[in-house]
């Protein structure tokens, strides 16, 4: 099964815990939404799922793989249009 799949997923900026152990699952054509207020996380989540920032810890893979370890392979999978860029 095709999937995105982080496990205990943090990103940390100094003191502050943009991203705090998400465990999320996502199937190849599922549709899936983020809502919450300004400074949520959103933003830096999706910055981990298109490989543009790294975590501070946790894990992303897609079908099973690491998706840093993918780089291109990965990227070509991906469709992601940010509200500004």
């Amino acid at each position: 099964m095709d999937a995105i799949r982080t496990v205990d997923l943090t990103k940390q900026y100094g003191d502050l815990t943009a991203v705090d152990c998400l465990n999320l699952q996502v199937k190849q054509g599922e549709l899936f939404s983020l809502l919450g207020v300004n400074g949520a996380g959103k933003t830096t989540l999706m910055r981990m799922l298109t490989t543009l920032i790294k975590p501070t810890a946790g894990q992303i893979t897609w079908d099973g793989d690491d998706i840093f370890a993918m780089d291109v392979k990965y990227r070509t999978l991906l469709g992601y249009l940010p509200q500004d860029f």
